[in-house]
């Protein structure tokens, strides 16, 4: 913590020991993002009825297409011709909104705070980094607002739910990789050294 509060201190004068624990961390933390990626994908992809369905039961025109002809798995069903039954869609429960945003608001911050401390101690300039963090924190605030804003305010408020989840992955992955690319990239500073073994 020391290392953090002073104001000339830069990231690659760390430890090898420290760096390995950052770099792990990091590894980690886009893995994480990579899977949330995929996860969303798949939330709002063809096969479901899209962030709008999933949150507000709306029904959604690809999934209605998508639908399975329960003729041609199941039992025949004696329906008037070129009617075909309507995917069924439950709204998220207030519960479930909770469980998830509970979760959300305590892991989030503290996976913010970390890289975002880490990423301070890059090079960039200070406008730089007040850019790259706070469009980390807003686009995660907005992204965690977004299904309650589906769920109670309209389907039509689906369009946040990939632009911040986008945004989330573009600042947050930037915010990881590159303080581990200034890591090991750059020589520790020699006074830093040389401080650093006559303490």
């Amino acid at each position: 913590m020391r290392q953090f509060a002073s104001g000339g201190f830069r990231i690659w004068n760390l430890g090898r020991e420290a760096k390995l624990v950052y770099t792990c961390f990091a590894v980690f933390a886009l893995l994480a993002i990579f899977v949330s990626v995929l996860f969303y994908e798949d939330l709002v992809g063809p096969r479901t009825a899209g962030v709008g369905g999933y949150y507000a039961g709306q029904v959604h025109e690809s999934a209605q297409a998508a639908a399975p002809d329960p003729s041609a798995t199941g039992p025949k069903l004696d329906l008037p011709p070129d009617q075909k039954p309507e995917p069924l869609t439950v709204p998220v429960t207030y519960r479930k909104l909770l469980e998830v945003t509970h979760f959300h608001l305590f892991t989030v911050p503290v996976f913010l705070l970390i890289i975002a401390h880490l990423f301070m101690l890059t090079g960039l300039s200070s406008r730089a980094k007040l850019w790259w963090i706070a469009g980390g924190w807003i686009s995660s605030l907005f992204h965690i607002a977004a299904p309650w804003l589906i769920r109670y305010g309209s389907p039509g408020f689906s369009f946040l739910f990939p632009v911040t989840g986008a945004l989330m992955a573009v600042t947050l992955t930037f915010m990881t990789a590159y303080p581990i690319m200034v890591l090991w990239a750059h020589r520790p500073d020699r006074a830093r050294e040389s401080e650093s073994a006559s303490s």
